[in-house]
């Protein structure tokens, strides 16, 4: 089970734009949740009492998610009090390893011309965390994506599927998150190569689901 100093995200709606924001459990007293947010500027005015969120705390062996409503949300200090709606769902964590990196990515629907660039902010064996400055359309949720690494001086072209959008409150960026869908036999040896230079620059974590 969790306990404090775990990882939250809160998901939620602005419109039709889905936002998360992140923390940490800081208290618990079910069916009352405190978070201390890592985005306390944005927080009052995107997050008013009575707003329903989607919570999720990385605890123990896995991930527990629940509805929850917003109580209040102290902009000074970037705390959180949600009422948890029922109980929590879990769901295991994948067994890949997470590893924080800071890398030029390239990315556009498979068999498209036009290429956007981002920011490769975390990655695994199994998919990534990308940064993109500005909202982005794209016609599928295929793509083909290429790491451009400058320590290993390397350009790593894997196919990913989009499995999570989210829009940056603090800025005027997005996070998307992939996973690998295919790559060749050199594309495999290529990336272990990457992956390799960036678990040898940190401690890892599980990647959350």
């Amino acid at each position: 089970m969790f306990r404090t100093g775990d990882p939250v995200e809160i998901h939620f709606k602005l419109g039709n734009t889905p936002v998360a924001l992140r923390g940490n459990l800081v208290q618990m007293a079910r069916p009352l949740l405190g978070v201390q947010l890592t985005d306390p500027p944005v927080c009052e005015g995107s997050m008013k009492p009575g707003t329903t969120v989607l919570i999720a705390i990385s605890g123990g062996t896995g991930v527990y998610t629940s509805e929850a409503v917003v109580q209040r949300c102290d902009m000074a200090s970037g705390q959180m009090i949600v009422s948890v709606n029922g109980s929590f769902r879990f769901q295991q964590r994948r067994q890949h390893e997470r590893y924080r990196c800071d890398m030029q990515v390239r990315l556009r629907v498979v068999g498209d011309t036009e290429w956007i660039s981002g920011v490769c902010r975390d990655i695994s064996a199994g998919g990534a965390r990308i940064y993109l400055s500005q909202e982005f359309v794209l016609r599928s949720n295929t793509l083909e994506v290429v790491f451009i690494s400058s320590a290993t001086q390397q350009a790593v072209r894997a196919v990913a599927e989009i499995v999570r959008t989210s829009k940056l409150l603090n800025d005027s960026g997005w996070e998307i998150g992939v996973r690998f869908t295919e790559m060749n036999r050199m594309e495999k040896i290529q990336f272990a190569r990457l992956l390799q230079h960036w678990a040898s620059l940190q401690q890892h974590e599980p990647v959350q689901s």
